[in-house]
């Protein structure tokens, strides 16, 4: 039996952001093993955390069909569950990850989280995602190669609301980059200073409520066009979620508050 959690990140309100489960156990056992927990839960991650030191975790992300290499809101979720209900002494601790070291800071404003930025470049339109968007205009097309991430700049709020994408048609896309998944990003509304949405049906994930990572490469594309170091995001998705920015260089700050709302036993034998 281990102890597992589930809380919502980047939002103050229950059932509101991206749920995360968080189970904590061994984390060198079988990959099929986290994948069928992960399958069993059925959120776009599962985050599997493993204590090696004091303030100084491992920590593994499955998507209920593969590893990813990085997730942002189950990291602030594992974060908040560290801070704030396991009560850990610590105010910042470290998680060994495949995207590297990554920091958490525990603050009166939620959890700040220290990242690798992955800024994009401007890559050739790609017709085919576009045309499965539904999209006929837009401002940019970039690519992370860092993130294995494609994005689209949209010029309206209004514009990105409004995407329906046909994901079968969007997975089986021409997809001479290799990304992983498909973001739009646009301008913001009242005080956020830039939107997005995001698209992952390669990892089994058609929309994402709210996507840490993202942020890695939206935070420096925007502050770059806006002139900007920090700036206030909002993801698009039905649930919604909002979350603090600053660009950093080579690093990314992201900070955001979670909720607990489920904690239990996993029962594995």
């Amino acid at each position: 039996m281990v102890d597992f959690y589930q809380l919502d990140a980047f939002t103050e309100t229950p059932f509101k952001g991206n749920p995360a489960a968080i189970c904590m156990m061994p984390t060198n056992l079988p990959e099929s093993l986290y994948l069928d927990i992960s399958s069993e839960m059925n959120l776009s991650e599962t985050a599997f955390m493993e204590k090696l030191d004091p303030g100084f975790y491992h920590l593994r992300w499955f998507t209920p069909v593969r590893e990813v290499p990085l997730c942002g809101h189950a990291t602030l979720a594992a974060a908040h569950l560290l801070f704030k209900h396991i009560g850990i002494p610590e105010k910042r601790i470290r998680f060994q990850t495949q995207a590297g070291t990554l920091y958490a800071e525990n603050t009166s404003d939620g959890v700040l989280m220290d990242f690798p930025a992955n800024p994009p470049h401007r890559v050739e339109p790609q017709i085919q995602v576009l045309e499965v968007l539904g999209v006929d205009e837009w401002v940019d097309v970039q690519y992370s190669p860092g993130n294995e991430k494609l994005m689209i700049h949209l010029d309206l709020y209004e514009t990105l609301r409004n995407v329906s994408p046909d994901f079968n048609a969007l997975k089986d896309a021409e997809n001479p980059l290799g990304w992983r998944a498909t973001m739009i990003t646009a301008p913001g509304f009242n005080h956020y200073d830039f939107t997005s949405r995001h698209f992952a049906p390669l990892m089994g994930v058609n929309e994402d409520p709210v996507t840490g990572s993202n942020h890695t490469v939206l935070t420096p594309y925007w502050s770059k066009l806006l002139g900007k170091k920090r700036m206030h995001a909002y993801q698009a998705s039905k649930r919604g979620g909002s979350l603090t920015v600053e660009d950093h260089g080579d690093r990314v700050h992201l900070m955001g508050k979670s909720v607990l709302v489920m904690d239990g036993k996993l029962a594995l034998k």
